[in-house]
């Protein structure tokens, strides 16, 4: 699988069905959702927002993707694209196996998450047998101080 160091980012830009502009990641200047549906080309993919925590619906599942995000493990599968309809687990998720190694973040596979949420919440984690991998997808690497302009997403800002 072909690798590519690249820049993420996140600022704020209009979606497909968002009137506002809102947090989006950016891979290397281009949106996440556009990024992503040049490997994955479907009715849904265009649209999808990030994972914006205090946007979710669910309490308990906003709480689990920070904690997500800001799990120590070495390697995790962090959401990374929700359904701007829902802001929940039910609708569509985009999902990416995450390694962490010394100064770089690896995104090593993304997929769509097929698990129920109620499952996601008992095991608090998203189980890899219920996931769509996406072959195509190259892995992406990111710096590691770069990689925490997610925080502006996966943080609550109360």
């Amino acid at each position: 699988m072909k690798e590519i160091i690249t820049k993420i980012s996140v600022e704020n830009q209009n979606s497909n069905y968002l009137k506002d502009a809102h947090p989006t990641i950016l891979i290397d200047g281009k949106p996440l959702d556009h990024f992503m549906n040049a490997y994955y080309q479907n009715d849904y993919m265009l649209g999808l927002i990030p994972m914006i925590v205090d946007w979710m619906n669910l309490d308990e599942e906003s709480k689990l993707v920070e904690y997500l995000y800001d799990s120590m493990d070495e390697t995790k599968i962090l959401p990374i694209l929700m359904c701007s309809d829902d802001c929940d687990l039910s609708c569509t998720v985009v999902v990416a196996e995450v390694e962490t190694i010394n100064n770089y973040i690896k995104w090593n596979r993304i997929g769509i998450d097929k698990n129920s949420p109620k499952e996601v919440i008992d095991k608090e984690g998203f189980l890899e047998t219920g996931i769509e991998w996406i072959d195509n997808v190259p892995i992406m690497i990111f710096d590691k101080e770069n990689y925490r302009s997610l925080d502006k997403i996966y943080k609550h800002r109360s």
